[in-house]
This record gives structure tokens, sequence and C-alpha cells, in this order.
């Protein structure tokens, strides 16, 4: 008997491959978001800690430059939380794109692979009829066999 040879196992493999480059790819984003977000929750707490402090040294007197300085820091920190959340949402837009990428990687590796179970299930099935069909032509060689003798 000929042992079972699925034609496209090269095509699955390569599918597995693409599947396993689009979630390494999801994954990256994923943790560029997580990035992000840390990124956007530091700025956020510094912008807080320079306004406690500039509002503790206008109760002190602050002079007219260094009221300045803050208050341009303060605006600096919020056009990069601004620019940072602008990215933040580039990011989940990829992240969904990815996602869907992912997903219709995972459906033609998996279509391949239920070809080739139903192939192998064919070939199993081939390969019982041809036991079959052995066993019963032995079998009745063997009546032919007892009957010619007798």
């Amino acid at each position: 008997m000929k042992r079972f040879k699925f034609r496209l196992d090269p095509v699955i493999r390569y599918r597995q491959y693409l599947e396993r480059i689009a979630r390494i790819e999801l994954a990256r984003d994923k943790q560029a978001l997580i990035e992000s977000k840390n990124r956007i929750r530091e700025i956020k707490q510094a912008r807080r800690n320079t306004a406690r402090e500039l509002d503790r040294e206008q109760a002190q007197g602050i002079e007219v430059d260094r009221y300045r300085v803050f208050t341009g820091y303060l605006q600096g920190l919020l056009h990069e939380i601004e620019s940072e959340s602008e990215r933040l949402v580039e990011i989940g837009v990829r992240i969904r794109q990815k996602q869907e990428a992912v997903k219709a990687e995972t459906i033609k590796k998996k279509t391949l692979e239920w070809l080739k179970q139903t192939e192998y299930n064919k070939y199993l099935e081939w390969i019982n009829r041809a036991e079959q069909k052995a066993a019963d032509d032995l079998s009745g060689l063997r009546r032919k066999s007892v009957s010619s003798r007798q």
C-alpha cells in the first residue's frame, strides 16, 4: 500500500508561517499600544506635578519669566499628550487590521487542514476497501482450494 501524502503540505506550512508572522505583528502592535498608554499616563502625571508646582510658586509669588517657562512647558506637555493620543488611535486601527489579517490567515490555514483531513479519510476508506477486497479474494481462493480438494 502506498503511504498517504498530501500534495498541499508545503502550502499548509506556508500558511502556518504567514499566520505566525501575522500574530507576531499583532503582538508588536499590542505592545506599542501598551507603551503608548503608559507614555500618556506618565506625561499626564508630569503635567499634574508641574501644575501643582506652578500653583505653589504662584501662591508665594512668581516672576513673569518663570511663569512663562512653566506655562510653555505645560503647553508642550499638552501637545505631547494630544500627539500621543493620535498615535494611540492609529495603533488601535492597526491592531484591528492585524486582527483581521490573523483571522483571515487562520481561516486559510484551517481550510487547508480540513481538506487534508478529508483527503486522509478518503485514503483510509480506500485502504480499508483494498484490504477488505484482498481478504475477500483470499477467502474465495481458500473456498475454491478446499472444494477442489474434495
